[in-house]
């Protein structure tokens, strides 16, 4: 099925779960006395077996209509309302019974002196039996409340009734259908019918009968006990229905998921064949070279020997023409000797040199249908796994992830060679994780294949296959990545420049984000191209990006993020355009011409569920004192911490309104360099912010009623909390020992606060509705605006380089984007995420190798980024 198909089928299964809930409202609406098929008031109403109620006149135009008239005797009426299906007799509609309740019952509500319906006197009522539907006179009224037989039934004064203003209504006495003019007053037992007097003494005289008045407490109590069991029936199937609606949008987030997985896993396998590629196109160029080489040796070398033939025949002949026999005996020897060397020596010139290429695309279509992935649904086997197929010397068997809603295999890392650059989480967004690991893939020409290893996963990594797909990190990083190394590499820059290698260098020089030696020159930190870096270094060069650019010379720019080639000056030492300043200009308009690059996924984890590693629509996340992933878990009440990786480490918080206890958890900041947790939830007032200690153990609450809503929370340099509350847009600074310190309200500069972030004295804060950043100083005054709409579209979450950079994050659109502005508020470069969607990011990190880092709040999952980018 096609998705446009499967959007038709979204779009009816959520129009048909509105025209039930249509439905069923306007059935509780409906008025009981109007019919259903032609809406007005009910004439001679008949009962279908479904209980649902038409005119006869209606009844029998439908059965006309639909041929019963002419049909077997066991005709067939379908209710337009519900479609149950009941059979009437010869007499076709008019074997239907009438609907009693609405054709015997009087309203004598206006009758000034209603007379009483329980016995023969016709004397005035003064009361009404709601048990038996009587007017009761005076004698009436008393034999209700001292007859035992009564002591069930309910009675009320006609005057009440007139003064709570309740209809006044009685009800005639049913009449023998065999009998004209009788009352039906017995119940025939044998026949279980409904008799009059005279059909007691005649067709059912040995029957066993009894008085409709003896019947009443048991045929209650028969009925009631079926309503009751009705009504648990229906409380199930209220459960069922709304775990199916539940089942229904879990399937399509499920579908969701699954599309993203299998777009996820085209991109990879794409990498993969470009990686095969490039690497074919270079094993053909120096096969070609080698044999080159050597065939144009092996022309040399046979030109050189027919010379020397040429030479050795040419002075023989000569000899041979013009020489005495005595000079040719004398020269015989030295003759002989050379033409027998010549002849013995002669090289074997025969061999030939073949250069094709061959492959099986039948098997690789095969292996790749076999491997791309399999889904699991609710009918697949966990007992009885799917066998992996068997697949070629390039690649080894790839094992199923173990997920209970859709399942994509993945390619792993390549053995020899540089990463892979491409998304790295194949896990599902709900339950299950992976527990089989993903085996490697390998080069043509490498070892042979390794068989599936059950030892621990890799330290940092929660599985092989999440160490596996890790290493798939981009194309153009080296395999021996600098940031495992315990000393980064030193590269010479003549090397750099010429060696066929640069760019490989450029790549590892740029992964490393850290102080490289040069020379003896001062350390530099190089970020090749849209390299995101975390400046550890005072100088901080972007060098390798002039290199890449055109290798131009150094750059002015003291940012670690990508310059763009405005920056760079000639190396003839005339300056070229420099990035505007906002001196003068609060609200600068960014030049939007840099190309959007796009990140590449680095890590991604987090499922929907409470258990270690999985969350429920998680509001925030700060980075801990060794850049450890800290997650307010909100609805599962709690704070979870993890490596960069993914790797779970610990979590703390039980769910709780008292103190130390969480209570959706919205925020959570780290106070350096103590490595305690300050946390805002909920708890009894509508904000509550508490501290932690970096081991999870509870120390003191801060009151903060004066806060609605936390929308973000920072820490400065100077240990200090920032808060910002979003519904009256205000940035409160709060000590750690509960004071407030000062307060300035944002309002008139902003509409609604989502994110805040602090460089040096300045605060930054994302107005998510005016989709910009605000800038104000300590104090609060308002010093400049940064983005503008298009380009920061609901801004949810900010970052700031060590040298300055802001990075902005949104996920307008389902696409993640950032958008890095110098500190003047100039746009520097753009970066997106095409291959997942993200659902409502919430905060944005950048951590010290450049990954960025965010929060999709509605995915249930966390995003490592890589913005390293080289073509």
């Amino acid at each position: 099925m096609k998705s446009e198909e499967f959007d038709m089928v979204d779009g009816a299964l959520e129009m048909n779960g509105k025209i039930c809930g249509e439905s069923l409202e306007d059935a509780l609406l409906a008025d009981p006395d109007c019919c259903g098929i032609c809406g007005d008031t009910l004439m001679k109403p008949r009962l279908l077996y479904c209980l649902h109620v038409f005119c006869e006149h209606c009844l029998e135009t439908k059965l006309m209509d639909g041929g019963g008239d002419a049909g077997s005797p066991n005709t067939i009426i379908v209710c337009p309302t519900c479609e149950f299906e009941t059979i009437v007799g010869i007499k076709k509609v008019a074997d239907l019974p009438l609907d009693v309740t609405k054709t015997n019952v009087s309203d004598v509500s206006h009758s000034v002196n209603p007379t009483c319906t329980s016995c023969t006197a016709k004397e005035v009522a003064k009361s009404r039996c709601n048990t038996c539907h009587n007017l009761l006179c005076n004698n009436c009224d008393t034999a209700h409340h001292y007859m035992r037989c009564f002591e069930s039934h309910s009675v009320v004064a006609l005057e009440d009734m007139r003064k709570e203003g309740i209809k006044i209504t009685i009800h005639k006495p049913l009449e023998c259908e065999q009998h004209a003019g009788e009352n039906i007053i017995y119940n025939c037992g044998i026949c279980n019918s409904l008799i009059c007097a005279l059909c007691a003494k005649g067709d059912h005289k040995s029957h066993t009968t009894e008085g409709v008045a003896d019947s009443e407490i048991r045929v209650r109590q028969e009925i009631e006990m079926l309503v009751d069991e009705s009504k648990k029936k229906m409380e199930k199937l209220m459960k069922c229905s709304s775990s199916v609606d539940n089942e229904l949008e879990e399937l399509s987030h499920q579908r969701s998921t699954a599309k993203d997985l299998i777009n996820e896993t085209y991109q990879s396998y794409k990498a993969v064949l470009e990686k095969c590629k490039d690497e074919s196109l270079e094993e053909l160029n120096t096969l070609y070279h080698d044999r080159f080489l050597k065939m144009m040796k092996q022309s040399v070398d046979i030109a050189k020997t027919i010379s020397n033939f040429e030479d050795a025949c040419k002075y023989t002949s000569k000899l041979l023409e013009s020489g005495t026999v005595l000079e040719m005996m004398y020269l015989r020897k030295v003759v002989a000797s050379r033409l027998l060397g010549l002849n013995t020596a002669l090289a074997n010139f025969e061999n030939s040199y073949t250069l094709e290429f061959k492959s099986d695309f039948k098997h690789f279509e095969q292996v790749v249908k076999d491997n791309f992935g399999i889904f699991i649904t609710e009918s697949s086997s966990s007992d009885s796994p799917p066998k992996s197929p068997t697949v070629s010397n390039r690649a080894s068997q790839l094992s199923p992830l173990d997920m209970s809603a859709v399942v994509l295999s993945k390619p792993a890392s390549l053995t020899n060679g540089s990463p892979i650059s491409m998304p790295t989480s194949m896990q599902s967004s709900f339950e299950g994780e992976m527990t089989n690991s993903l085996q490697h893939y390998n080069q043509l020409a490498s070892p042979p294949l390794p068989q599936v290893s059950t030892t621990p996963a890799p330290q940092g990594y929660s599985s092989f296959a999440e160490f596996n797909i890790a290493q798939l990190a981009t194309l153009a990083e080296t395999a021996n990545s600098a940031a495992t190394s315990p000393t980064p590499p030193t590269f010479n820059i003549a090397d750099l420049l010429t060696n066929d290698t640069a760019y490989k260098n450029l790549a590892s020089l740029a992964k490393l984000g850290l102080n490289t030696t040069v020379d003896s020159n001062p350390a530099i930190t190089a970020n090749g191209g849209n390299m995101l870096v975390r400046s550890t270094s005072t100088v901080s060069l972007n060098l390798a990006n002039n290199m890449i650019n055109g290798f131009g010379g150094v750059s002015t720019s003291t940012s670690p993020l990508l310059s763009t080639p405005e920056d760079i000056i000639p190396t003839d030492g005339t300056s070229t355009n420099i990035l505007p300043s906002s001196a003068n200009n609060p609200n600068p308009v960014p030049n939007r011409s840099n190309k959007v690059s796009p990140m590449q996924i680095r890590c991604k984890f987090g499922q929907l569920g409470p258990s270690k590693g999985q969350f429920n629509s998680p509001h925030g996340f700060c980075l801990g004192m060794e850049e450890d992933i800290i997650v307010a878990d909100t609805n599962n009440h709690r704070i979870q911490i993890f490596e960069k990786t993914g790797s779970f480490k610990f979590q703390f918080g039980i769910p709780g309104k008292d103190e130390g206890q969480l209570w959706y958890p919205r925020k959570v900041a780290v106070m350096r360099p103590t490595g305690k947790y300050v946390v805002c939830d909920r708890g009894n007032e509508r904000s509550r912010m508490q501290i932690f200690t970096k081991n999870g153990h509870f120390l003191k609450k801060i009151a903060i009623r004066y806060i609605d809503i936390v929308a973000g929370l920072a820490v400065t340099a100077a240990g200090e909390i920032v808060a910002v509350d979003s519904v009256s847009p205000t940035v409160f600074i709060i000590h750690e020992n509960g004071d407030l310190l000062r307060w300035f309200d944002c309002s008139d500069y902003m509409r609604e606060p989502s994110d805040i972030a602090i460089h040096g004295k300045e605060f930054y804060v994302c107005d998510f509705k005016g989709h910009n950043v605000v800038v104000f100083n300590e104090e609060g005054q308002f010093l400049r605006r940064i983005g503008c709409e298009n380009l920061t579209n609901f801004p949810n979450g900010i970052d700031i380089s060590d040298a300055g950079d802001i990075l902005i994050g949104d996920s307008h659109g389902n696409r993640f984007h950032v958008a890095v502005f110098a500190r003047d508020g100039s746009l520097v470069s753009e970066f997106e995420c095409p291959y997942v969607k993200v659902s409502r990011c919430c905060g944005l990190k950048i951590t010290s190798e450049g990954y960025v880092v965010t929060l999709a709040k509605n995915n249930h999952h966390v995003l490592v980024l890589n913005t390293l980018y080289i073509l």
